[in-house]
């Protein structure tokens, strides 16, 4: 082996560990967001039915928990 063909395998090793590392930090912000979501359905859907004179505060907080959803979605598909 000469010293390009050393480089190029050095150069190949790192980019495959920083790809993992970015993929793991992508899965730990999805699964935090997917967290988010399901704590902000629970509460919205709670506030949305127990207290009828606050519907919509139940129903923002509905909507801020699927903004998150949506965030998490487009985190899945462009990385």
């Amino acid at each position: 082996m000469d010293r390009e063909e050393i480089e190029k395998l050095i150069e190949e090793t790192a980019r495959k560990e920083r790809e993992k590392r970015r993929v793991l930090n992508v899965d730990t912000v999805r699964r935090v967001l997917n967290i988010i979501f399901l704590v902000c359905a629970v509460v919205g859907l709670i506030l949305y039915f127990a207290l009828p004179e606050r519907h919509i505060l139940g129903m923002s907080i509905i909507a801020a928990g699927m903004f998150l959803k949506i965030v998490e979605f487009l985190l899945r598909f462009l990385f």
